[in-house]
């Protein structure tokens, strides 16, 4: 039965629609409105009467699109063969039971109000264990804990368009909603398979909506593949790989076959699908001739759910890319664009590829989707967990004593446009698996392709990267975020390219979920007001909690390179031992040997210039970045704003660390050293003393000044006099040292380059362990 049978209403009941009723009805008729064409019909008040005297001209003055000025005019006309005689005195027709729901003061009567349950009314089944790694919807409902998300059906059967693609990170439950929309909507054969289906349901917030089981529930001829894991050793194993997925799903719909319903032609490339014997050609036309035979069997559209769609484009090492690309591309378009066999598809995965946007009609829900005019911002919170649902599943689990606090603080952050907090949804059902905080979701495979991706980057964006990372640590109010472009689409092969510009960079890190993002217009949207938004709008980039910021450190050391990371343990750690002699000696040698002059750019930018020093040092101190110590940057302190700190945030530490940048004007030995005294002289003038932690009792304050690849310290240590008292006054000089001539640093470097190349430099595990 096409999506315009009218057999279920009749033109008497039609007729008396008011507005509302007739768009509600519209929308159950699924026949693929968007939300502008719904919106046309609002302003123009059209109601049930008016419809039914709609004519062709007149639906294209409300911008109707053709294909579905087609349905309604097919629609209009079968409904008004219904009409009965003027002279027909007869009782009018009974209304059909779907028709009274929609005429009572219930939830059908008011479809946004079921949305509203997904946030205030969080759900738990519990039928068995925690299963991180379980993606299959029947055995996660039958035999684990389920936070209830299968109002996300109803979501996408209602609002989503024609051709919809969802992107989220891995494992934020992608491939379990796929399942749960397929188990719900694909047919039975049998009532007990009916009832053993349905069964699945009856304790999820789904199962309220009567209405909404009886016109969906295994009503839909249902097409699911996933495209994870194709061999893609080579071009011909990927294709083989193909054919074997193709032909698994085939199988599952062997039962066309049986029944005799397809020509000899449809029954030949069925058979040659079913039996892995194909070309390229038919690979192509599988899924939409697939749909063609589901509509000959069922007289029905299908529906076509894709998981892991971008999967094979974004793992072609050592496959040619346009290969893959024009394979798919053509799949996909041929099921996605003007497909007469097709209801609805749902293409979902990592990332939005260039070619879907070239289809035209394939509609994006990421999960900063701006509100509709409905004032929802569609599908938003259906992947991963929301507060409320975290508080509702602690409560339900066996930990005592959990701390919200802590688990928000490494698993929440990714936010939506209207400002739910979404968790991580695998690291939040693991960490209540194993009941250790920790880390879960980071260090895959996918993070040393992204790392990969980051060393080839210029400095400018490491930069940013690394000023993300020493942000994230900071105090809230101190939070930074870059601002960049966010690409509507990516193509994989551009990562290929020598350099990467910095927003197909953030693009791939914001949704592969190493970033998050802060949108504008959400606010405006819910006040039904219109949202302009002009090609080069930028977006705030974060990190969206701790976890995602461990796995930002390990890559920043795999950035600036093990050698250095060895370095500058071993150089830094010589200020937590107080041994500031030997760190005057050996930093000016070691930043000579890590540093390029042509890297600094133009000594007569001195702003630009000393800002290059300050990023240099910042960047090598990330490793001091976490539970320990903040390393905090141009933040105000005392009577000024220190250029770099580290601050001890253990008890057991009782170390700080002050660093002053100077540029010198040239590399004079006299004039250098006077910077550094300058320096140090700031530290104590600008009293960058101040708000130091009871528990240090150490400051060591380090004065740099800079001239291209030459460097000078002078140094001292300061002990506590007065516990407490954070005054300049209460911090007495113990230990004073300063750089020496370039003729010795020059000494020094042959010797300190030539040590660390033959690998005999010392690295501490803790900087403080002498």
């Amino acid at each position: 039965m096409s999506s315009t049978t009218t057999a279920d209403i009749s033109y008497e009941v039609v007729k008396e629609f008011d507005t509302e009723a007739f768009i509600t009805f519209l929308i159950k008729k699924k026949l693929g409105l968007n939300e502008n064409e719904i919106q046309n019909f609002y302003d123009q008040r059209i109601d049930g009467d008016s419809f039914l005297m709609l004519n062709e001209e007149r639906l294209k003055e409300c911008k109707i699109r053709m294909e579905l000025r087609i349905k309604l005019i097919n629609l209009i006309n079968n409904l008004n063969n219904q009409k009965q005689p003027d002279t027909d005195s007869g009782p009018p027709k009974k209304c059909l039971k779907l028709i009274k729901d929609l005429e009572e003061d219930d939830d059908e009567k008011k479809p946004m109000k079921w949305l509203k349950q997904s946030k205030d009314n969080p759900n738990i089944v519990i039928n068995g264990n925690y299963n991180p790694d379980e993606s299959d919807f029947t055995k996660f409902i039958t035999s684990g804990i389920f936070i209830d998300k299968s109002l996300f059906i109803m979501e996408f059967m209602i609002y989503g368009e024609q051709a919809n693609l969802i992107t989220r990170p891995r494992q934020f439950g992608k491939s379990t909603n796929l399942s749960m929309l397929y188990t719900f909507l694909t047919p039975t054969f049998t009532e007990e398979e009916k009832t053993q289906r349905l069964s699945l349901f009856k304790d999820l917030r789904i199962s309220k909506f009567k209405w909404f089981i009886k016109s969906n529930f295994g009503n839909w001829p249902v097409i699911h593949i996933s495209f994870k894991d194709l061999n893609i050793k080579s071009w011909q194993l990927m294709l083989n790989s193909l054919k074997q997925k193709m032909s698994k799903l085939y199988e599952k719909h062997h039962y066309i076959l049986d029944d005799k319903k397809l020509s000899n032609t449809n029954e030949k490339f069925f058979k040659k699908i079913l039996n892995g014997t194909t070309d390229q050609s038919y690979l192509t036309d599988a899924l939409s001739s697939l749909a063609e035979y589901l509509y000959i069997y069922f007289n029905k559209c299908s529906i076509i759910l894709i998981d892991e769609y971008d999967w094979p484009m974004k793992n072609t090492e050592k496959i040619d890319y346009d290969d893959v690309n024009f394979l798919f591309q053509s799949m996909y378009s041929s099921i996605a664009k003007d497909n007469e066999y097709v209801h609805k598809i749902l293409f979902v995965g990592l990332l939005p590829i260039s070619f879907l946007s070239g289809l035209n009609n394939v509609e994006h829900f990421p999960i900063h989707i701006l509100p509709s005019i409905h004032k929802c911002a569609y599908f938003s919170d259906s992947f991963g967990f929301t507060q409320k649902e975290i508080e509702a599943l602690t409560r339900k689990g066996t930990l005592k004593n959990i701390n919200l606090s802590n688990l928000s603080s490494y698993y929440n952050g990714y936010q939506t446009s209207i400002g739910t907090n979404i968790y991580n949804p695998y690291s939040m059902i693991s960490f209540l698996k194993n009941g250790v905080i920790t880390n879960y979701w980071i260090n895959s495979s996918s993070g040393k392709t992204l790392v990969g991706y980051l060393k080839k980057c210029d400095q400018s964006i490491k930069e940013k990267i690394q000023k993300l990372f020493y942000s994230f640590y900071s105090s809230q109010n101190d939070k930074l975020f870059v601002k960049v472009k966010l690409m509507s689409c990516l193509q994989y092969d551009i990562f290929k390219k020598k350099e990467l510009e910095i927003d197909a960079v953030f693009t791939l890190l914001y949704y592969s979920g190493y970033l998050t993002a802060k949108m504008d217009g959400a606010n405006a949207r819910l006040k039904g007001e219109v949202v302009e938004f002009w090609k080069n709008t930028k977006i705030k980039f974060m990190i969206p909690n701790r976890e995602v910021a461990e796995q930002w450190r390990e890559w920043i050391y795999e950035i600036i390179g093990t050698d250095q990371v060895k370095m500058n343990k071993n150089i830094y750690n010589l200020l937590f031992k107080k041994d500031i002699k030997t760190f005057c000696k050996e930093f000016p040698a070691i930043y000579m040997d890590m540093v390029s002059y042509h890297d600094i750019g133009d000594t007569t930018r001195t702003k630009l210039h000393e800002g290059w020093y300050h990023a240099f040092v910042l960047g090598s101190l990330a490793m001091y970045h976490g539970d320990d110590y903040q390393v905090v940057s141009n933040r105000e302190v005392g009577l000024d704003r220190a250029d770099i700190r580290i601050i001890s945030t253990n008890k057991e530490y009782n170390t700080n660390i002050t660093f002053e940048f100077k540029v010198a004007l040239s590399e004079d030995c006299d004039m250098m050293e006077s910077c550094a005294e300058k320096g140090l002289n700031q530290i104590d003038e600008k009293n960058y003393r101040a708000n130091t932690p009871s528990h240090v009792k150490t400051i060591v304050e380090v004065a740099i000044a800079f001239h291209k690849k030459h460097a000078f310290i002078s140094a001292h240590v300061l002990q506590r006099i007065e516990k407490g008292s954070s005054i300049s006054s209460n911090w007495k000089i113990s230990l004073t040292a300063k750089s020496e001539s370039f003729q010795m640093q020059r000494d020094t470097i042959f010797l300190v380059i030539n040590i660390s190349h033959m690998g005999f430099v010392d690295i501490y595990a803790n900087p403080e362990v002498l």
